[in-house]
């Protein structure tokens, strides 16, 4: 293989990948309610109360927000969730609480 057909096949894959970044999670892999709801109520609740999420000065008032927000805090306590788990969080909070769309 030529250098020039490895740098060609380099900047499909990377464009590939950027393209599959940008769309985001595939519909298929949405993240699921009442593992969410689970996860939530097992690791979070004790911090974070229903209360929590209706104050008017929430940081989180998108669905972009809201997953920013639990993979910051998933992360600041070391839970090591995998992207499902985040997501599935990130849906049921943005359903029951934050009422932003996807």
């Amino acid at each position: 293989m030529t250098k020039s057909t490895m740098s060609r096949k380099h900047t499909l894959l990377a464009t590939a990948l950027g393209a599959c970044l940008a769309l985001g999670t595939p519909a298929g892999f949405a993240g699921d309610l009442e593992r969410g709801q689970a996860l939530h109520d097992t690791f979070c609740i004790m911090c974070h109360s229903p209360e929590l999420y209706g104050r008017t000065d929430r940081i989180a008032n998108t669905y972009g927000e809201v997953l920013q927000q639990v993979t910051r805090w998933q992360n600041n306590a070391r839970l090591r969730w995998t992207g499902y788990d985040i997501d599935s969080v990130t849906e049921y909070l943005a359903e029951k609480y934050y009422k932003v769309p996807r």
